[in-house]
């Protein structure tokens, strides 16, 4: 699965179940402030990210 904000692709991950997106997040550390710095964001809305399979 790919996990994305808004059209940015965060990860690949290769799982054999169905994932949340703070599942997915969590299994690849996710680092909050180094993509807002990286991206130029001053805040992310949790709502913004999502999945394709």
């Amino acid at each position: 699965m790919k996990v994305f904000y808004e059209d940015i692709l965060i990860c690949e991950v290769l799982t054999n179940r169905s994932l949340t997106v703070d599942e997915a997040l969590e299994l690849i550390g996710f680092d909050e402030e180094k993509f807002k710095a990286d991206n130029g964001f001053d805040d992310i809305d949790y709502n913004d990210f999502r999945l394709e399979y």
